[in-house]
């Protein structure tokens, strides 16, 4: 489990009693081609970690016809809103071809974050660190877009 943690940037500045802390509650989940890990509109079961394999958040528009939002791959983190807040999935979680993730329950973060609140606010503190880079970028790009309608006016 720790090799896999390794691999993915959001852990670079955890110390080994760290990762095998994290270790003690996540579970390694391979995924198949065209598996859909989570879906829009279900409960979260928790967070996942990409460690390999090619996924793609998706958007349903109309029956079974699908908007690609969002490029997943090594590194990348999904399924945060379930551990953050108790809100249904927003989109649906696809796997491209075979992959591993590294799935930690929101139950167990919640468990883990009893027993030691210093690590899980060290988590906590990544995680928004990393969604405000996503919301800046989100915001830049509708900026951007706002101004080229604005400049076809």
């Amino acid at each position: 489990m720790k090799e896999y943690l390794k691999l993915i940037g959001f852990f670079n500045s955890f110390s080994d009693a760290e990762l095998d802390d994290f270790s003690t509650i996540a579970e390694v989940v391979a995924t198949r081609d065209m598996e859909m890990i989570i879906r829009e509109n279900e409960e979260g079961r928790g967070l996942y970690f990409v460690v390999k394999g090619d996924f793609e958040v998706v958007k349903k528009i109309s029956g079974k016809k699908y908007k690609r939002l969002q490029r997943l791959d090594r590194g990348d983190f999904f399924g945060e809103m379930s551990i953050l807040n108790d809100e249904k999935h927003s989109a649906s979680v696809i796997s491209r071809d075979q992959g591993i993730l590294i799935f930690i329950s929101k139950e167990a973060f919640h468990d883990l974050s009893t027993r030691n609140s210093r690590f899980t606010l060290k988590i906590m503190k990544e995680l928004a660190t990393i969604l405000s880079q996503r919301l800046r970028h989100m915001n830049l790009k509708y900026g951007m877009s706002v101004a080229q309608l604005e400049s076809r006016l």
